[in-house]
């Protein structure tokens, strides 16, 4: 008996039997439908970030920031900054690769404007530049804050097309002045060089669930100098700990970052025990899909263990037929059937019931994947913070292929002794059985 014939016995016996076969499948469609939902759910997950993140910042920049060479050693002093001119001769330096240098350093908390109609709630934002660029805002009139407005000391400010509405006299706002009443009570006086569209799905750490647009507390950015000098930090103290380099189209990231190392690596003194470490985005996006893949997997693996009681009623199963056909593996022997034949009959039976209970489970979880990502969609188009977010729905095939696979290995696995246990049956004993 060729093995389309042996398929063709083991279907009619399962269809013969739906209610026991479906009840048998169960285990199986319980574990492969929780692996894939789990899986898709991760993978999902991974897609929805990494396009978040590259919709917001893009993926042609690098990070880089001071770190001590020896953890264990560190004695806790503070690490060491960049200057305001550090950043501009990098920029200098690196001009052929690097188009704008972006780092922050912000005053806590919601300040106030005095408008119009109400107050006006800002959070105030001290960067070098390119914060549009960091955020991917529009500008629409006048121009973002520069490393330049921070060296002259130049008190101005880009602000948000809300803070225009509801603050502001009229319609042409560039070089208007403005105060700004911070927590401290301190008034803070810029003039308006830039209005942006606010957005908040692309400004992060900002937004929150859903809220009037007036009470809105948009970014207020001003030069970190002006910052520097709200602290009253002098030249020594004011720098920055961490900073961003956009990179020219087609650059090579790699090399930029060796050159990066290198450049502010030689500034440091010979016995300084700090380095300086450098990130692309492709990488922090590898750190979290590591994480991510992690923790996937160990959820799966958990959720696979299922299998194992699916796998056992499955054998279970299998030895009830085995006993139910006995005549009927007794007529075939005496017919002059081989063992090898009986085995693979049961055998062909067993892994039908398991691949039929995974390709249920797997569109189940597939289903269910999909079902959790779109109430995911929905939960957060009502949050202002993910307003912008897409949610895409990543099916991960390599789960799905593994899936399939693992279920007729369960089937080989626990069907392989009621097979043998049939194929080894004395055909005499057999016959005689009632």
């Amino acid at each position: 008996m060729n093995f389309f014939e042996n398929l063709r016995l083991a279907y009619e016996c399962v269809r013969s039997n739906k209610m026991r076969s479906v009840l048998t499948m169960l285990g199986i469609i319980i574990g492969i439908s929780s692996v894939i939902t789990i899986s898709t759910i991760g993978s999902t997950l991974r897609s929805t970030i990494e396009n978040s993140i590259m919709d917001m910042t893009g993926a042609n920049q690098i990070a880089f920031a001071y770190y001590p060479a020896d953890w264990e050693a560190y004695d806790g002093s503070d690490f060491p900054q960049f200057t305001l001119e550090d950043l501009l001769k990098y920029r200098e330096v690196f001009k052929s690769s690097v188009t704008t240098i972006h780092a922050m350093r912000n005053i806590p908390g919601n300040s106030v404007c005095v408008g119009k109609e109400n107050n006006v709630k800002v959070q105030v934002i001290g960067c070098t530049e390119g914060y549009e660029d960091e955020n991917k805002l529009t500008i629409l009139r006048g121009r973002g804050v520069t490393i330049q407005d921070s060296l002259d000391h130049r008190n101005v400010a880009m602000v948000s097309d809300l803070f225009v509405k509801y603050a502001l006299d009229n319609n042409n706002p560039i070089g208007q002045r403005v105060e700004i009443t911070l927590e401290s009570g301190d008034v803070l006086t810029v003039y308006v060089i830039g209005v942006y569209e606010y957005n908040a799905s692309k400004i992060s750490g900002f937004g929150g669930m859903k809220q009037a647009e007036k009470d809105i507390a948009t970014p207020f950015v001003v030069p970190v100098q002006t910052v520097f000098d709200y602290y009253g930090l002098g030249s020594e103290d004011a720098g920055l700990d961490m900073a961003y380099a956009f990179l020219q189209p087609g650059t090579d990231a790699n090399q930029v970052m060796e050159g990066t190392k290198n450049y502010f690596e030689r500034k440091l003194p010979k016995d300084s025990n700090y380095i300086l470490e450098v990130q692309s985005l492709e990488q922090q996006l590898g750190m979290i899909n590591s994480v991510l893949n992690a923790v996937t997997v160990a959820i799966s693996v958990i959720a696979a263990i299922s299998l194992i009681v699916g796998g056992i009623g499955v054998m279970n199963i299998m030895l009830v037929s085995v006993v139910e056909r006995t005549r009927e593996i007794g007529i075939r022997k005496a017919l002059g059937a081989k063992n090898r034949a009986i085995e693979m009959q049961f055998l062909v039976e067993a892994v039908l019931i398991c691949v039929i209970g995974g390709i249920i489970g797997i569109l189940l979880g597939l289903v269910n994947g999909g079902l959790v990502s779109v109430v995911a969609k929905y939960a957060l188009s009502n949050s202002e913070l993910f307003e912008g977010m897409t949610v895409t729905v990543s099916p991960p095939m390599g789960a799905i292929f593994i899936s399939f696979i693992f279920s007729m290995v369960v089937g080989i696995v626990f069907g392989s002794y009621p097979a043998k246990r049939a194929a080894r049956m004395s055909p005499i004993d057999a016959l005689r059985y009632e």
